[in-house]
């Protein structure tokens, strides 16, 4: 896969967390396909309010490694933070650069407190199971 920042092919597939990532050996970019961010970090929301979030974007010279012929948009994570990420329009994958994971993670651990609890039981209740306390979570 190509590398949207440094636009080599040296990305390579790593099981992190339950996640296949591509990761970048040249600039160490991660790109992180529809809902593995989510997964990854355990909100509900790979990007909170993204049509806001993609409305005030900016597309960058970076192309997506899975969209032929698509840049991504330069983002804010969430509205009140200094992180920006790059976002496909198309396919919603996210790549990070270099040491912006660990500035997602704090972020989103202020955002949502048991975002993989809250996933499980809505799969589970879309399965048809009852969950007990169901109706107590918030929506």
């Amino acid at each position: 896969m190509r590398c949207p920042s440094c636009n080599t092919d040296t990305m390579a597939e790593l099981r992190q967390e339950g996640v296949d990532l591509d990761f970048c050996s040249s600039c160490k970019g991660i790109w992180f396909d529809e809902g593995e961010v989510a997964f990854y970090v355990e909100t509900t929301q790979d990007i909170p309010a993204l049509a806001t979030a993609m409305a005030g974007g900016q597309e960058t010279s970076k192309a997506c490694p899975r969209c032929v012929g698509v840049s991504l948009k330069e983002v804010k994570y969430v509205p009140d933070a200094d992180l920006l990420i790059d976002v496909c329009p198309a396919c919603k994958g996210v790549f990070l650069d270099k040491g912006e994971l660990p500035h997602l993670e704090h972020l989103s651990r202020r955002l949502e407190a048991g975002g993989k609890v809250n996933r499980t039981m809505q799969s589970l209740e879309k399965m048809g199971y009852l969950v007990l306390g169901g109706e107590a979570r918030k929506a």
